[in-house]
């Protein structure tokens, strides 16, 4: 097929090289002219894992442009890949892809009057009822054409998590289609299907069922993980207890199922969070009282309170410095949008710590803050060091943090650290044999020990 994609953001471009890739003509859009001055000089202005490469194999197939109705004329298919942005109620707002429906009618309207099907495919997520309610009759009203007869109309968002966001657009577990018609669900199934990696199940359905989805699932496995975090917290209240060894058993049951049941830091970034609010709206919006969202949404707000209470308990004077290993909302990307470890952060600074930053990959701007009271450092060993006699959170699994060596660290300490595993990364590493370290995993018995010893000094 020839293909448009209309937003070259983090998972519009993406997208666009993984089409490119599998052999298929696309033209890239984007409003922004330093983005398209930079993709046609090959020059990747979106970071993410494997992206570069990827586009090095795909720009003979591709090109990049700002015109949006000319990208339409030349394609078959238009995929429409924009932000959405929360508005103050928490409901996402239309007004970009409004705008990219305003600027792709003309030349729509063009193909409808010649008799050329052409489908538009909005990714983006939107709130229930858009698709229904606003972009298939705004287009109708400014083609003149039909939906289903004289052009196609598709819902169809991604489920991708930045960082794997290729691994994940090119092997799905679901492709969700909200299609206005067969003959358009048809054309973007076998679009996928010649893109796809794996061979995923297709779920075709009605645009709003499919708005509604793509909401429900997201909320779904935010109460899986937020499940797995409580959990986490009732086993670290109870000596002897391990929230790997019951989350394992827990997820081996088919009806549950493993993935996602990690107890650590809740979940952040750019999605889950405004999802989870969205989808309360929508309840609100409909009439509709909803008990589980609400209280994900509180537990998960709950965790950075709980954190810190951990640390007050460790290092009880304000006077003393705290280490945060790990500043963006998960491994493998710098995005820092509603990490708790920043908000961790913030919480420290308030209370009077002095805090230590790093990160392989996040670079937060530390311009807000007093001069002295949040430093970044390059090397993790030396912010570890930098805490000597206060508290290390290991907030970020990244894997260059296996690479510290605590028996070093331990010799070059003058007092005892205590270092909080939210992860677990090193459990079964031998801290009974160091002087100055004090492990707590979080979700091991033995954090509710060390915190009893700790509030008894």
């Amino acid at each position: 097929m020839r293909v448009s994609v209309v937003g070259l953001g983090k998972l519009g471009l993406c997208t666009a090289a993984c089409v490119a890739s599998k052999g298929h003509d696309v033209v890239g859009v984007d409003s922004a002219a330093s983005v398209v001055e930079a993709l046609n000089r090959r020059a990747c202005p979106i970071r993410e894992s494997g992206l570069p490469e990827l586009l090095e194999r795909s720009y003979g197939r591709m090109e990049f442009t700002a015109d949006a109705g000319a990208a339409l004329r030349g394609s078959d298919i238009t995929l429409i890949i924009v932000p959405t942005p929360s508005g103050p109620d928490g409901a996402f707002e239309n007004g970009f892809v409004l705008s990219v429906l305003n600027s792709l009618a003309p030349a729509l309207k063009e193909k409808v009057e010649r008799g050329d099907f052409h489908v538009v495919d909005v990714v983006s997520t939107v709130m229930p009822g858009s698709s229904e309610g606003e972009f298939m009759p705004l287009l109708e009203g400014l083609t003149g054409g039909r939906r289903g007869r004289d052009f196609g109309f598709a819902y169809n968002p991604e489920f991708i998590a930045l960082g794997t966001v290729l691994r994940d657009f090119l092997n799905p577990d679901v492709v969700l289609i909200g299609a206005s018609d067969e003959r358009t669900a048809g054309m973007v199934r076998r679009l996928y299907e010649s893109v796809c990696d794996n061979e995923p199940r297709f779920a075709v359905m009605s645009p709003t069922n499919a708005e509604i989805a793509k909401l429900a699932l997201n909320c779904y496995v935010t109460m899986k993980i937020t499940y797995a975090n409580e959990l986490a917290r009732l086993c670290g209240a109870i000596d002897g207890a391990d929230v790997d060894a019951v989350a394992g058993a827990v997820g081996a049951d088919t009806r549950v199922g493993g993935r996602c049941l990690k107890g650590g830091l809740g979940f952040a970034g750019p999605c889950f969070p405004r999802d989870n609010v969205a989808f309360q709206r929508l309840a609100e919006l409909n009439g509709v009282k909803l008990f589980l969202p609400p209280a994900t949404v509180a537990s998960n707000d709950f965790i950075v309170d709980d954190l810190f209470k951990y640390v007050e308990t460790y290092v009880p004077t304000p006077s003393g410095r705290v280490a945060l290993l790990g500043l963006s909302y998960k491994p493998g990307t710098h995005i820092t949008e509603r990490s708790q470890s920043l908000m961790l952060m913030d919480r420290l600074l308030d209370a009077g710590y002095g805090v230590s930053l790093h990160d392989p990959a996040a670079e937060p701007d530390l311009t807000r803050w007093p001069s002295g009271r949040a430093v970044k450092y390059a090397d993790p060993t030396e912010a570890v060091l930098s805490a000597d006699g206060g508290a290390v959170v290991l907030a970020v699994a990244h894997p260059e943090y296996a690479g510290i060596d605590w028996a070093a660290v331990d010799r070059r300490l003058t007092r005892p650290l205590y270092l909080i595993d939210c992860w677990r990364m090193f459990r079964g590493f031998p801290f009974e044999g160091l002087r100055n370290i004090r492990y707590v995993g979080l979700g091991e018995g033995s954090s509710f020990r060390f915190l009893t010893d700790a509030r008894g000094r």
